[in-house]
């Protein structure tokens, strides 16, 4: 089956070293031993680095990396790590601030939850389910279809209603 579900880097690539200032954003406890591997070896070579840690990526987070993001010069780096739901909606906030892929390093560790967009409603609803399982809408209440399409750009994948080709 055609798919648009990347394939999220889940092994440390480590440190690009052609950025000049990074920024280093965690999530969630498995993601704290890599940020700081990365963390210590930007210190170590002697480049600027701006690092926090948080559990999720909050509103109030990715407002913060926002910010970031509109004062980044070139040579600006961004490193990402933890979940995948958290890393997919740092990363969208950081695109659609400008940031290209290539000055974006992702490791994901966990692919337990996933952001779902209805189809119908236009809500989206946060749940450990697979691609191709069946979710509720938190918002119109619809059994979604878990779709093999993921929008990098809203980092959600698509659902739609699993029974819409039933008549009635």
């Amino acid at each position: 089956m055609p798919t648009s579900v990347p394939r999220w880097p889940t092994t440390d690539s480590g440190v690009d070293r052609t950025g000049t200032s990074f920024a280093v954003m965690s999530f969630g406890d498995s993601a704290v031993d890599a940020a700081a591997r990365w963390c210590r070896e930007l210190g170590d070579a002697g480049l600027p680095v701006r690092a926090w840690h948080e559990l999720a990526a909050t509103g109030e987070v990715l407002a913060e990396l926002r910010a970031q993001v509109a004062m980044a010069t070139v040579g600006w780096r961004l490193m990402l790590v933890g979940p995948e739901s958290d890393v997919m909606q740092a990363r969208a906030v950081a695109a659609s601030g400008g940031a290209l892929d290539a000055e974006i390093t992702l490791l994901v560790h966990d692919e337990t939850y996933r952001r779902v967009w209805c189809s119908h409603c236009g809500d989206t609803t946060t749940a450990a389910v697979a691609v191709g399982d069946v979710v509720a809408c938190v918002g119109c209440g619809h059994s979604l279809s878990v779709y093999h399409h993921v929008s990098r750009r809203n980092a959600c994948y698509l659902g739609f209603m699993a029974d819409a080709e039933e008549l009635p």
